[in-house]
């Protein structure tokens, strides 16, 4: 069976570069934007707010670094899972990045929307709502690998069990249907 090439890729060269994107994504993402997640004037907020609203969010804003420490190292290994998948054809592999991935960049958004404050500069807003916006984009382009090589995989896991016992079976009484050619030859033998 000769396998599809969508951009000069086949499903499982995809899912490949899939996990190695989003490994390289997360770290530079952990590089830049961690000037901009840090927040070192938290003990001074909780003291001078006094609506809960706004200490809700100033407590959420204090461990967004921290949290998204924690999110983009289960990323680097559920990347880095996938990439065994891949080797392994385990299909649940390839879900679990698939909704981790969509997990993960909805905390981002939210994380974005927290900590885009009036402090920071225009030009810098933009460019960190671009390249979480790219991210984004890329992270749904190499779905559509992960996707069709999960179904590869689902395929030839369901179909593999199902052709193991798809045996013909004779219904005669135990002696084997000669074919024509056996018998021309064995009468060529005898004739002369």
């Amino acid at each position: 069976m000769r396998q599809q090439h969508w951009f000069g890729m086949t499903a499982r060269m995809g899912t490949v570069l899939s996990g190695v994107f989003t490994i390289m994504a997360t770290n530079m993402y952990l590089i830049f934007e961690q000037k901009y997640i840090k927040s070192n004037d938290c003990i001074e907020n909780y003291v001078q707010t006094k609506s809960a609203g706004v200490l809700v969010k100033q407590f959420i804003i204090c461990w967004t670094s921290n949290v998204v420490f924690f999110l983009s190292f289960i990323t680097i290994i559920i990347s880095c899972f996938l990439l065994y998948s891949v080797y392994a054809q385990i299909y649940w592999g390839l879900v679990i990045y698939i909704i981790w991935i969509i997990f993960y960049e909805i905390v981002n958004i939210v994380v974005q929307i927290l900590t885009n404050n009036d402090s920071v500069i225009e030009e810098v807003r933009v460019v960190r709502w671009f390249g979480l916006l790219s991210r984004i984009f890329m992270h749904c382009f190499w779905m559509f690998y992960i996707i069709s090589y999960a179904h590869i995989i689902y395929k030839s896991q369901t179909q593999g069990n199902i052709i193991s016992y798809n045996r013909r079976i004779s219904t005669g009484n135990g002696e084997f249907p000669r074919r024509k050619s056996e018998i021309i030859n064995f009468t060529r033998h005898y004739s002369g």
